[in-house]
């Protein structure tokens, strides 16, 4: 029996090209795929430049999960990612530790890379993290690199030196770099509309006044968020308990007073009918003092009468 292999996806080169605009337009729906499958998605080692460890992993991380939920409120259309490949049209792909791109609609899916000619828009802010590397290609050569390729604004944060660089075009058909100055040790990104500085090491954000949280703090403040909503609620149920209970014992209170109210009109009526019942008790004694009165006259008057009688038979 005779197993039919399907074959290899064609080898894409690292050093592929990205279509021009204008090759990109000229292109069928067919060819602008297969032009697409023919650029690299993958990430040589040896392109990363050195490994930086932990410290530069961390760096990355915590930047763009500041970014990421800022910008999903603020911004959906605001797209930030990293550690992808951006192809510019007609250049080979350059891969910054970060990027962010406006105006994306949200919900294009996971990408592998940014294809300008593909997605419609350019990233327009590029951040690299560097310590120990190869300092000279994101301090000095990407300053030029980026500038060309029309990156609006580019900034490192130099974790080794503690500080941030920053760089901006000021004309996009002078594709060269300005730098941006501080302000407070804060730099001001215009594509992103916050102000940027390091602080204990760490690449800090500030929309005006506010910091924003790194996923640490926006754990620890949501932690705390519970916590205080736990809180609450528990001294919304105890309140609740003490007012049912105060409710219990004023119902109770209530019935209570009724009760004796109640008894003190069952007092007030057995006392009434006490004293009716006397009342009718001395009445009948004065008509049976009176009965005997009477009687007693009337038998004295018998009496006299008979005595009477019995004289004049005597006398007579």
């Amino acid at each position: 029996m005779t197993l039919s292999i399907p074959p290899l996806a064609p080898a894409r080169s690292k050093d592929a090209v990205a279509p021009t605009q204008a090759a990109w337009d000229r292109m069928t729906p067919a060819e602008r795929e297969a032009a697409v499958a023919s650029l690299p998605s993958w990430v040589d080692i040896e392109e990363c430049g050195a490994v930086e460890g932990e410290e530069h992993q961390e760096a990355r991380r915590i930047v763009g999960e500041t970014l990421r939920p800022h910008f999903a409120e603020a911004d959906p259309s605001m797209y930030v990612t990293g550690e992808m490949g951006v192809f510019f049209p007609g250049e080979p792909r350059v891969i910054p530790d970060l990027f962010a791109v406006p105006g994306v609609a949200p919900g294009g899916g996971k990408r592998a890379s940014w294809i300008v000619t593909r997605e419609g828009r350019r990233p327009e802010w590029f951040l690299e993290v560097t310590i120990y590397g190869e300092r000279d290609k994101d301090l000095r050569d990407h300053v030029v690199r980026y500038a060309e390729l029309g990156v609006r604004e580019y900034f490192i944060a130099d974790l080794l030196r503690r500080k941030i660089l920053a760089y901006r075009l000021n004309d996009p058909l002078v594709r060269i770099y300005t730098p941006v100055l501080a302000q407070g040790g804060r730099y001001r990104s215009e594509v992103l509309g916050l102000d940027v500085a390091l602080e204990d090491g760490k690449v800090r954000f500030y929309d005006g006044d506010r910091r924003l949280l790194d996923p640490d703090e926006r754990v620890e403040a949501l932690r705390d968020a519970l916590n205080d909503e736990l809180m609450l609620r528990q001294d919304a149920e105890e309140r609740a308990a003490d007012e049912e209970r105060a409710r219990h014992d004023a119902e109770q209170a209530r019935r209570d007073a009724e009760q004796a109210r109640r008894d003190a009109e069952q007092a007030r009526r057995d006392a009434e009918q006490a004293r009716h019942d006397a009342e009718r008790r001395a009445t009948d004694e004065e008509r049976a003092r009176h009965d005997a009165e009477q009687r007693a006259a009337d038998a004295a008057a018998e009496l006299a009468r008979m005595r009477e009688l019995i004289e004049r038979l005597q006398r007579g």
